[in-house]
């Protein structure tokens, strides 16, 4: 299942600290996203593939493909609720 990826004006709206402290400056909402969030994150601003993202993820964290897409799915859903 390809889970799309949030627009890139948005994304570009949101600034994240190295902390996982990210601000979206378009809502003036924060959150606090966890390591491989902030990865992903950075990924995605950087304008590349969700597959790009897993593959990433999957080196880094060390964990099955499978652990890392469902991980992956689930961040870009919650991600995708809360930028829209």
């Amino acid at each position: 299942m390809e889970t799309p990826l949030p627009g890139s004006r948005r994304l570009r709206a949101l600034v994240l600290n190295a902390n996982g402290y990210t601000f979206d400056t378009r809502t003036g909402r924060s959150y606090s996203v966890n390591p491989p969030g902030q990865v992903a994150l950075l990924i995605m601003q950087d304008g590349k593939s969700r597959m790009a993202m897993i593959d990433a993820l999957v080196e880094l964290c060390q964990q099955p493909r499978a652990v890392v897409e469902v991980g992956v799915d689930d961040f870009l859903d919650q991600l995708t609720r809360c930028v829209s």
